[in-house]
């Protein structure tokens, strides 16, 4: 089947720029509100769908979405305040209709008792932009769909695998000053493989992300699809461990670095949500590898965030200790403290012990894991495990149903991290980490 057109969008190209016009102007006479922000996002999206290997269809999508907050200045018993409110548009409204939404924002901004701040002040008009991955995007998604597909066998395969290509423009504009646009491109990756036994059928669903192309890691990432969902269909349940060795890798090591440092954010240090402060240690006796964790723009056509906040690395661990805080306009504010902005990409040192001596000992390592909780004050770290396999020293035994838990900060103390990484949405560093005598419950 040939590709089809899907447009959600109304708008036309050529009317885009009317669109934010017709915006900034009624926001600019509206005497309801102090200031505005508008975010317009723009994608277009190439979609290819195969079922049983074979291609199935192929999809074009393109849309566009208008999101403005208003913000009002009041007082009340002497104290100042910043309210807001948003509302969001995707198609072009008349200018009675545009008014009136404007109004209710003005009302709804004016019971919202945020302590007071300022817009971010604007520069020069700029525009940000990632090259494209240098193929057609379905000729592009064909070829990545043929590296999945080579790795698969007669009883082993993708049932279904779904690609996006996507490129999105995200553009800033308030009044303060603020235009800014970035376009940005993504190929994402729903898979569902499959292993069909002697007597039974297994799936399993992974989501895969990529910023650029590089056929050996997607090659790396259908064989461990596929080599997941067969030990997926061998898994059994875990007997007789009390305290081993856990190996978390990709997503999860992401997940707890994520974790870890959310309270470290302006906000989590506004609210009181942490006892820490800049200079303390998180890594204690280290008997491990020292912690160096940084946040930074997802590339570099990823030139602000959503405030209208110009981005640039910032460290926030180093060596394990609490180098900054980060955040948002409005709570570094209230810090007195110069934003950060929101910042979409942890980066993480690499560690100094390959994946294969991390593997040498026995030692549980996830494949699916209901999430990881941390928690700083409990002293806490667990999860609740879909799938692993275990290495009792001389063989690997694919299990299930089963949690682990530890001390985060013993767990931080002897931390393991890996040579090897990986590039994820939103994460760079260590592939895998190890967390050292975990409960298994």
């Amino acid at each position: 089947m040939g590709p089809r057109q899907r447009r959600r969008s109304i708008f036309e190209s050529e009317g885009k720029d009317r669109m934010i016009k017709q915006l900034s102007k009624a926001l600019s006479a509206a005497k309801s509100i102090t200031d505005w922000l508008i975010n317009e996002t723009t994608t277009h999206s190439t979609q290819a769908f195969y079922v049983m290997q074979k291609l199935e269809t192929t999809r074009l999508a393109d849309t566009r979405e208008y999101s403005v907050i208003v913000y009002k200045e009041f007082s009340d018993k002497g104290v100042a305040y910043t309210g807001s409110s948003s509302f969001v548009l995707s198609h072009k409204l008349s200018n009675a209709d545009l008014n009136k939404k404007i109004e209710e924002a003005a009302f709804a901004a004016s019971l919202i008792k945020n302590k007071r701040f300022d817009l971010v002040p604007g520069t020069a008009k700029r525009t940000w932009k990632e090259k494209p991955f240098g193929h057609e995007p379905l000729v592009l998604l064909d070829k990545i769909a043929g590296v999945f597909f080579k790795e698969a066998k007669e009883n082993l395969r993708f049932n279904s695998l779904e690609l996006f290509h996507t490129t999105s423009t995200i553009r800033v504009v308030s009044s303060k000053g603020v235009d800014y646009k970035k376009t940005m491109h993504r190929v994402n990756i729903e898979a569902i493989p499959s292993y069909d036994g002697a007597d039974d059928k297994v799936e399993l669903y992974r989501y895969l992300t990529y910023s650029k192309i590089d056929f050996d890691v997607l090659r790396a990432d259908a064989k461990a699809a596929l080599s997941d969902v067969t030990n997926r269909y061998a898994a059994k349940a875990i007997k007789e461990i009390a305290k081993i060795d856990v190996i978390l890798r990709d997503e999860d090591v992401k997940s707890l670095f994520e974790s870890l440092i959310e309270d470290y954010s302006y906000d989590s240090v506004y609210r009181k949500n942490t006892d820490k402060v800049i200079g303390d240690a998180i890594q204690k006796d280290v008997t491990g590898e020292y912690l160096d964790i940084n946040l930074k723009p997802s590339s570099k056509a990823d030139g602000f965030d959503r405030d209208g906040v110009l981005l640039s690395p910032t460290n926030i661990i180093e060596k394990g200790v609490i180098t900054n805080y980060y955040g948002s306009n409005q709570y570094a504010q209230y810090l007195s403290l110069k934003p950060s902005g929101l910042l979409a990409t942890i980066a993480v040192g690499k560690g100094k012990t390959s994946y294969e001596r991390m593997k040498k000992k026995p030692h549980l390592e996830i494949i699916a894991l209901s999430g990881i909780q941390i928690d700083m004050y409990s002293h806490y770290i667990g999860g609740e495990v879909r799938l692993a396999v275990y290495f009792d020293g001389k063989k690997y035994h694919p299990v299930s149903g089963f949690s682990f838990s530890g001390n985060i900060e013993k767990c931080l103390s002897a931390l393991v991290m890996s040579k090897e990484t990986t590039v994820l949405q939103g994460y760079e560093g260590p592939k895998y980490i190890l967390l050292k005598n975990m409960e298994i419950l």
